[in-house]
């Protein structure tokens, strides 16, 4: 029983996980690479 309550929590928490790296990191350039580097 107690494992089954554990893979309901893990499910529960994956399901649920609202981070995602993706919208954090590797987002491109930004302003200080901009001003050294031009606009381009």
């Amino acid at each position: 029983m107690a494992r089954l309550m554990r893979l309901g929590r893990r499910l529960a928490r994956a399901l649920t996980d609202t981070y995602r790296p993706e919208r954090h990191y590797m987002r491109g350039p930004g302003p200080k690479w901009r001003a050294k580097h031009g606009a381009a």
